[in-house]
């Protein structure tokens, strides 16, 4: 039954507010693209057609279930109404803004359960194990998941979609493997039914290498179980670089998960051992793509051998025999259109696995990978090893090239409305590129050149940029930034993140105005430096616990203020004075007590410091009295037997009489 419900009506658990009876009802998806539902529906007496408007949301069976869309657009003629929509799950667009996520360090579903957190209407499920950060700053759900930006889930996670209504699915790979087999290369294709072999990319003979260039015995390959299924040999050279002789080995290689062979005879095993692992990735086998129209070929004798196609679903595996090579390929549903109304499969895309052998020979970029550890450094010897042998391919063109009678060529396509619009240049001093014109339209601007003295281009994407000894890097795709020895100088540093083996401090670094400034926070904490032409001002604010702490160093002096709950103190040095309010370690201590002593005669007194010394101070003693007698002067106080923690002081009276007094006393030490 296919339903609709009006924009208004949010409640897809009941019926909705109409049943519609459409002439046609498909849905078509793809592997990591758009999926949609098209209807046909006729203007009918009862009036359904009239439900059929723009933002209705129509509720129709799919190869996974019942599934909401919402239609986008809609035509209406005299005799039937035509409309298109998108998976509810679109509606992300609209009401699911991330305006500061930054799921860092997480996994795929722990992602996803941090970028779907604005609206709880929405879920996301997903298997990818792989660790890795995103920041997604004023961005739609939608785009964060899928849009062309580098941080995009899709771009940092990997993996592939699959819509659930309000929830989206993105595991490593989606589909199953239900042992469906299909049989094509024995019939003519009709029609509803096409297919494409394309035996280009086989490879069936490796001649493997090593590591610097390390052979087999006597160069030798190693075959596919599959070579006598082609009428020729198709060999190949590739380079495994992840297999080292001994004697080329580091320290840390076997922890990495390089092959160390100490003999000949393990480098053989090694290497028959990755090629036979190339074979069973396909590397022999033909790329095929098949497409069926179920319902054209209903009526064809063709039909029964692949009629068991009506029950695939995105993803899944399909196993194709090539009744002509004798080969059984892989291939997985790539694209597919579900009828609605007859509830089966309408027509299926199988695309086969997609083997790139040619990365494996010529390209380094999947080399990179492998040259960086867990913890995120890189192993030096990898990517010399990896320079060295791109260095060593090219060199190998000079035995096949074949001389040009022109010092430079010129492609160009000067269509605007072309998807090939553009142009290169490319001769004797260099390459050029280009995808847009000058003002006067007589000429491109060349906003990419490559010539013997370096690259210039507005845009260049990697994944490592990294030295040849690999002690300094980039890794574009963690954003970690590693410099072992050098100087960086700049007008302006603005950075999101610092993080040092004690603490992670967040904030910006900003040279501006004859100012530098530092906000940063650390563990919740927000604080401020700024260094100018009046002098050092620190500045913290511990909101949490109503206590403002600030330091202001100037050409008059330093100054420490501290409020809290507690009340004010203040430390103060300045050209004229010492002003010491309290510290937790002072250098000097004081005190004092009374004294009564009688006529010719001396007392001692115990004192014990507040504070004890690291070493044994300097006492100072004295008397605080503001008598006008004479007779004061026959009495004298002293200090001794001083140690760290305190000392005796003795009190001398050679008066006539009783003397009762104040002792002060004063302590210098560390």
């Amino acid at each position: 039954m296919i339903q609709i419900y009006s924009a208004t009506n949010t409640n897809y658990e009941q019926n909705g507010d109409s049943v519609l009876l459409p002439i046609n009802c498909l849905i078509t998806a793809s592997i990591n693209q758009s999926w949609t539902i098209e209807i046909t529906h006729p203007i009918d007496s009862e009036g359904r057609w009239k439900y059929i408007e723009e933002e209705a949301v129509v509720k129709a069976p799919s190869f996974n279930g019942d599934q909401l869309f919402r239609l986008k657009t809609v035509t209406k003629t005299d005799t039937q109404v035509t409309a298109t929509g998108e998976p509810i799950f679109m509606d992300a667009m609209d009401d699911c803004f991330l305006v500061d996520v930054r799921p860092t360090d997480k996994n795929g579903q722990q992602a996803l359960d941090i970028m779907t957190a604005p609206n709880s209407k929405y879920t996301g499920q997903s298997n990818i194990t792989k660790l890795s950060t995103a920041y997604y700053q004023f961005k739609n759900l939608i785009e964060a998941i899928n849009g062309d930006d580098e941080n995009s889930f899709i771009n940092r996670w990997g993996g592939e979609i699959f819509f659930d209504n309000f929830k989206i699915v993105i595991n490593e790979t989606i589909g199953t493997d239900n042992g469906v087999e299909i049989r094509y290369g024995k019939n003519i294709p009709v029609d509803g039914f096409s297919q494409e072999v394309d035996t280009s990319a086989v490879i069936t003979r490796i001649y493997p290498k090593a590591f610097n260039g390390y052979t087999m015995t006597n160069s030798g390959y190693v075959d596919s179980d599959l070579i006598d299924n082609y009428p020729t040999v198709k060999a190949a050279t590739i380079t495994f670089d992840d297999v080292k002789m001994a004697e080329d080995a580091q320290e840390d290689d076997a922890a990495n998960g390089i092959i160390i062979c100490n003999n000949q005879t393990e480098l053989d095993t090694a290497l028959t051992q990755k090629c036979n692992e190339q074979f069973a990735a396909g590397v022999d086998k033909p790329k095929v793509t098949i497409n069926c129209q179920m319902v054209q070929l209903a009526n064809t004798e063709q039909y029964k051998d692949y009629a068991v196609l009506e029950t695939v679903s995105l993803g899944d595996t399909v196993h194709c025999v090539n009744n002509h090579l004798g080969i059984k390929t892989d291939a997985r549903v790539i694209s597919l259109t579900y009828d609605s109304i007859l509830k089966k499969v309408d027509s299926v895309t199988i695309g086969d696995y997609e083997y790139n052998y040619f990365n494996n020979v010529t390209s380094t970029v999947n080399r990179v990978e492998s040259a960086i550890r867990p913890d995120g450094t890189v192993m030096a010897e990898q990517i010399s090893g990896f320079i060295n042998g791109a260095f060593a391919q090219l060199r190998l063109q000079n035995s096949i090239a074949q001389k040009q009678n022109v010092r430079a060529i010129l492609f160009e396509d000067l269509d605007p409305d072309s998807s090939t619009f553009g142009a290169m240049s490319i001769g004797t001093q260099g390459l050029q590129i280009s995808r847009q014109r000058n003002p006067n339209n007589n000429d491109w601007i060349w906003t990419t050149a490559m010539t013997a003295e370096g690259l210039i281009a507005n845009i260049i994407v990697a994944g490592l940029i990294a030295d040849k000894t690999g002690k300094s890097y980039w890794n574009l795709d963690t954003g970690q930034f590693v410099i072992d020895e050098g100087t960086i100088t700049a007008g302006t540093i603005n950075g999101a993140k610092i993080t040092s083996p004690s603490d992670t401090i967040s904030g910006d670094i900003i040279i501006e105005d004859g100012m530098i400034k530092s906000n940063r926070t650390v563990s919740g904490v927000e604080r401020t430096m700024q260094i100018y032409n009046g002098g050092i001002q620190f500045l913290m604010d511990w909101a949490s616990q109503n206590i403002d702490t600030s330091a202001l160093l100037s050409y008059g002096g330093l100054t420490l203020t501290r409020n809290d709950s507690s009340g004010e103190s203040t430390t103060a040095l300045s050209p004229g004075s010492i002003n010491i309010n309290s510290l937790s370690v002072l250098p000097m201590q004081t005190g004092e007590f009374s004294v009564s002593v009688p006529a010719e005669a001396y007392g001692n007194y115990n004192v014990t410091f507040p504070t004890d010394f690291k070493n044994t101070p300097i006492v100072l003693t004295a008397l605080k009295s503001a008598a006008d007698d004479p007779g004061v002067g026959n009495t004298a106080v002293s200090a001794h037997s001083i140690t760290g923690s305190g000392c005796e002081i003795r009190f001398f009276n050679n008066g006539s009489s009783t003397r009762t007094t104040t002792v002060v006393w004063a302590a210098f030490g560390i």
